[in-house]
């Protein structure tokens, strides 16, 4: 490989920044992770972040998508430059949360089945959604929808009842009890992302035997995603340390 070939990670979840991290330790400086980052994922240690929000693949010669799987589409936009570019792509999804016996799920398809479930649940619910999603209560009338943010975006113009809290992770069990006790929530409405950085949430209102309003990952079909970092990185090593040769049938006898 020269240097001026690597490999492009498109990271939009914390899970994904781990992953960019593991592969630069794992290949550095042999090997040139190149970072694009989405949905303000965290800067990944010993990797070249140089782009922000696109799609371009560059002269990269294989593609890892660690996006968040509830961005549709910039993951299907990412599937069709690769497929144009002929480059080597891999998924990388985590496994999500096993329901514990203890969870009150009302499981929904995508946002909008979640906001017309909501009424039916609770009075007030604690929302821990990305910004763009929140607007979407604005249409359900006599609701309280706190709203925990990690930051403040650049403008909030919802109504009153729509109550931001910045609260910045990382996250906590106690913390969030906190916080829902504090809120008066009645339910929780969050989508199954299956990371570690919220599942304190999940666990918190189990504890205090709420609702939540869960919104289930989009299905990828056609895709057999890698579920762990091991076997992302066993794809990685097998796309730069290719086998010099494919014996033939005859030479394995």
């Amino acid at each position: 490989m020269t240097g001026a070939q690597g490999i492009r990670i498109f990271v939009g979840t914390a899970e994904g920044s781990r992953l960019a991290e593991r592969l630069a330790d794992a290949f550095a400086p042999h090997v040139r992770i190149l970072v694009t980052l989405h949905d303000g994922a965290r800067p990944p240690r010993g990797c070249s972040v140089d782009r922000i929000g696109d799609t371009a693949i560059g002269d990269a010669i294989a593609v890892i998508d660690a996006l968040d799987p509830f961005d549709r589409h910039t993951i299907q936009a990412l599937r069709e430059a690769a497929r144009h570019r002929a480059v080597a792509r891999l998924t990388y999804r985590p496994r999500g949360w096993e329901r514990h016996p203890l969870d009150r799920w009302v499981e929904v398809r995508d946002l909008a089945g979640a906001v017309g479930a909501i009424a039916s649940v609770a009075r007030t619910a604690l929302l821990s959604l990305p910004p763009r999603d929140v607007a979407a209560f604005e249409t359900i009338g006599g609701l309280r929808f706190p709203t925990r943010l990690a930051r403040l975006p650049a403008t909030w113009s919802l109504p009153a009842r729509f109550e931001p809290l910045i609260v910045p992770p990382p996250y906590s069990v106690a913390g969030d009890t906190l916080l829902l006790r504090r809120t008066e929530a009645q339910a929780v409405v969050m989508r199954a992302t299956g990371a570690a950085q919220d599942a304190p949430l999940v666990r918190a209102a189990r504890g205090l035997d709420l609702p939540i309003v869960m919104i289930r990952r989009p299905v990828e079909r056609g895709e057999v995603p890698a579920r762990s970092v091991d076997v992302a990185v066993d794809w990685v090593d097998s796309i730069v340390n290719p086998p010099d040769y494919v014996r033939t049938a005859r030479e394995w006898h």
